[in-house]
């Protein structure tokens, strides 16, 4: 079993496709089936479920992921180690992030990178349930989520990066935004537009709502803030959303600021805990 073949399969795993995982890796599509294929049969036995539309992970495949993630993370650690003996500073930094924090990101990878033109960055999104997993896993170094009641898992620690409160959208010329402030009982016949189920901004929404006395109605569910703004805006609903959210390029909404107390959105820096 090669590095390489690990590599090639974790990211056909990750993307469900071929296809994308060659784009990605920058090989033919051929060179990198033939790989996954060797694998297999090294292994003996099936790892992926290959259809037209892409592929699903068998059980052997589940399992050999998660093992996988892990030891090319630990491997990518050793290359940065030696590096580091050797007195020089590059490698890898592994960096996942759910939708709701993504945003703030680009700029600061950005100036990372300025400072630490050798170290590469890895950087891949992923559900916010999900995220912390790869964090204890070993699977990235860092990551840049929001975290609900489940809380984190052990051997994963949390540093506050930002915390800002939930801003009510809707669409252009909506009554909404009329005197600039709304409570949530005002949105309670609402359809709404809210975050995937288990992510912390779904349920600070859900617990804002039920606080005010109603349960929102789901019209869509949907974690990209990209796609909350231009559902939002076609009069599909209405959301709650981080401040941040309102600097996304896109088509017009209505903006109002939600009465005090106003709910607050966390943005969280996870690492591996101490000894993890």
């Amino acid at each position: 079993m090669e590095l390489r073949q690990l590599r090639y399969f974790a990211a056909v795993a990750r993307h469900r496709h071929f296809t994308r995982a060659a784009d990605e890796l920058h090989v033919t599509q051929s060179a990198l089936s033939q790989q996954v294929k060797r694998l297999e049969e090294e292994l003996g036995v099936e790892l992926l479920l290959r259809a037209p539309a892409g592929v699903s992970l068998t059980p052997a495949g589940e399992d050999l992921l998660a093992r996988a993630d892990a030891i090319l993370a630990e491997a990518a650690r050793a290359h940065a180690d030696m590096d580091a003996h050797a007195g020089l500073l590059r490698g890898v930094v592994r960096v996942a992030a759910d939708a709701a924090a993504a945003l703030s990101l680009p700029a600061a990878l950005a100036s990372f990178h300025r400072a630490h033109a050798g170290i590469r960055i890895g950087l891949r999104q992923a559900a916010a349930t999900e995220v912390a997993a790869l964090v204890r896993t070993g699977a990235v170094d860092l990551a840049v989520a929001s975290v609900g009641a489940a809380g984190l898992p052990d051997g994963v620690r949390a540093l506050a990066l930002a915390d800002e409160p939930l801003h009510a959208i809707a669409a252009p010329g909506d009554g909404l935004a009329s005197g600039g402030e709304v409570a949530v009982w005002e949105l309670r016949e609402r359809p709404f537009i809210l975050a995937e189920p288990g992510s912390a901004l779904r349920e600070l929404v859900v617990g804002a709502c039920e606080a005010a006395g109603f349960g929102p109605v789901p019209l869509f569910e949907v974690g990209d803030p990209s796609a909350v703004r231009r559902l939002v805006h076609e009069g599909l609903g209405v959301s709650l959303v981080p401040a941040s959210w309102l600097a996304v390029p896109g088509p017009p909404v209505a903006v109002a600021r939600i009465a005090a107390p106003a709910p607050r959105h966390r943005a969280l820096l996870l690492a591996p805990a101490a000894g993890g």
